[in-house]
């Protein structure tokens, strides 16, 4: 049996580079990521106990009513220190159950597949890769507890090269983290838990402009300029600029892409981000 640890950043301090995308809203989704992935890890019968490790009140109010147990953020040290004291004080209280490091951020995580990944523990201290392929999502720790993360950029590189195995057959909704607009459109379109699929659909209905927005197909994109053109549904061709560009807060675009976008009385583009998301107010 497993202890999870999942340490959770205070709400204001959460996924600050959706800031451009969700605004105020931000910490509203951030929260609902976390529920999700706790939901998905309480009810995996390979899991004794979920430790969320916070010092946010409303984080640790809300993951303890889905059945977490929380470790109060006390001991500094960023997201491997959480890590670390999490694991070192879930061994204390559990001691006879191995420790898995899991990230909070993954809205579309099935159980299933979270029960998949800790099956490997014949593996020894392993983890899984992020759907990019150069963080994780998950650490296993060793039979003695040994669980010494490398979370951060490139931790997949620093995992592997510290002496933990790669589990490649994880699944895809293990390994949808959400960092970015690109990223949150692709849990969209994987699927959500229940929690984030409420805090959207709150979203979009605060959102003055997402039933007004259009829609149309990326044609071009100059990742020099941050610009290029859309086709409207009807073949209209639309240019739009940096500026325009920007205000989605989007990190790249590619042909073919469907978007959402808003545009002046004059006819061009003010604002465009990916078509699953409301635009930016």
């Amino acid at each position: 049996m497993w202890s999870v640890v999942i340490p959770v950043k205070r709400l204001p301090e959460a996924k600050s580079r959706l800031a451009p995308v969700l605004g105020a809203l931000r910490p509203e989704l951030a929260l609902a990521f976390a529920s999700d992935t706790v939901a998905a890890a309480v009810a995996s019968p390979a899991v004794a106990s979920v430790f969320v490790v916070t010092g946010d009140a409303a984080i640790a109010s809300r993951l303890s009513a889905l059945g977490a147990r929380i470790l109060p953020d006390d001991a500094g040290g960023g997201l491997n220190g959480a890590f670390e004291d999490g694991a070192r004080r879930a061994l204390a209280l559990k001691p006879r159950h191995r420790i898995a490091a899991l990230t909070s951020d993954l809205p579309s995580l099935l159980t299933a597949d979270l029960t998949d990944a800790l099956d490997h523990a014949d593996l020894g201290r392993a983890f899984v890769p992020d759907a990019p392929g150069s963080g994780t999502t998950l650490l296993l720790a060793d039979v003695d507890g040994v669980l010494a993360p490398r979370f951060g950029p490139d931790s997949r590189f620093a995992h592997e090269a510290s002496g933990a195995a790669l589990i490649a057959s994880a699944a895809k909704s293990l390994r949808r983290d959400v960092d970015t607009a690109e990223d949150l459109d692709a849990a969209i379109v994987m699927g959500v838990g229940a929690h984030t699929a409420a805090a959207l659909t709150r979203w979009r209905s605060r959102s003055a402009h997402y039933a007004m927005s259009m829609q149309a197909t990326v044609r071009t994109f100059d990742h020099s300029t941050r610009s290029g053109t859309v086709l409207l549904d009807d073949g209209t061709e639309l240019a739009y600029d940096a500026d325009a560009f920007n205000a989605g807060g989007l990190r790249f675009a590619r042909p073919g892409q469907r978007m959402a976008l808003r545009v002046d009385d004059d006819g061009r583009i003010t604002a465009l981000t990916l078509a699953t998301l409301p635009l930016p107010q």
